[in-house]
């Protein structure tokens, strides 16, 4: 099978493009993707990892949407299949207990839900059994980057720069984190079985926020966690039944994460300074 990857500069293209498994893959960025053809020839799944930050506070706008222009580039091309990297941001807020499945009505609250939602709705009308959508947990990583807004990010950047963590919510909230290695790792498996239709991708349970904090803290070997607000605030998990039937991927156990925290933040201590 020939996949192309649209986004090849972002978070999560640039974890792909390290897998042995994607060597023969085709990437490209998404500039080039929207104003050329031959990338096209002869693929037969295309992944978008591309999203314009705009949409993430501005009204949604079908002339920024990267994933509708894609799939308006396939109409003539019926033998690619879509493989879209949506959000858990789709559903809105979570229900009592936290967990995220995909019969669940989509109740998005922000303009970056509300565009992802967008974005599935349109290619599901233009390309229809073609499309799989895999709405993603927290994906996370190491992200110094100024701009990128995750929970990750922001912690990391501020235990470089402060020699602390500030949650602005309760440290029992518990999220659903996944690291973008695992996600980059599962995706070439899930290519290989591509069907259509919904699917969730996460850990699978989740995590506390302070925990996840105290672990990136003891890897950096230094570091304060301070509250600054007891709320609660957005804590969920994304059950992960459907994937695993449909692709054969399971979750995380908190020992890995408390290991990928940890290395992560040891990673932090020898490399981030370099990056700020």
């Amino acid at each position: 099978m020939t996949v192309a990857v649209v986004g090849q500069g972002s978070f999560i293209g640039r974890a792909l493009k390290a897998r042995p498994e994607a060597a023969g893959w085709r990437f490209v960025g998404w500039r080039q993707a929207l104003l050329e053809d031959d990338w096209l020839e002869g693929v037969d799944c295309l992944i978008n990892c591309a999203f314009n930050d705009s949409l993430k506070r501005e009204p949604y706008s079908a002339s920024r949407d990267i994933d509708l222009q894609l799939g308006e580039r396939l109409l003539s091309r019926p033998e690619v299949r879509y493989l879209m990297l949506s959000s858990r941001m789709v559903y809105g807020p979570a229900r009592a207990g936290g967990r995220l499945h995909e019969a669940l009505p989509t109740q998005p609250v922000n303009p970056y839900g509300m565009a992802k939602l967008h974005s599935e709705e349109a290619l599901a009308a233009l390309l229809g059994d073609r499309l799989t959508v895999l709405r993603l947990s927290n994906v996370c990583g190491y992200e110094l980057e100024e701009g990128r807004r995750s929970f990750f990010a922001m912690a990391s950047r501020s235990l470089v720069g402060d020699a602390r963590i500030v949650l602005d919510m309760s440290p029992f909230v518990e999220r659903d984190f996944l690291p973008v290695e695992i996600l980059a790792s599962w995706l070439p498996q899930i290519v290989s079985r591509l069907r259509p239709g919904l699917y969730n991708l996460g850990a699978g349970h989740g995590t506390a926020t302070g925990r996840i904090a105290q672990w990136l803290i003891e890897g950096h070997g230094s570091g304060q966690l301070l509250v600054s607000d007891l709320r609660e605030h957005d804590g969920f998990w994304l059950d992960m039944q459907r994937s695993h039937e449909a692709f054969g991927v399971a979750g995380l156990g908190e020992d890995f994460l408390r290991a990928y925290c940890r290395a992560l933040g040891a990673r932090l201590r020898e490399e981030g300074g370099a990056a700020t």
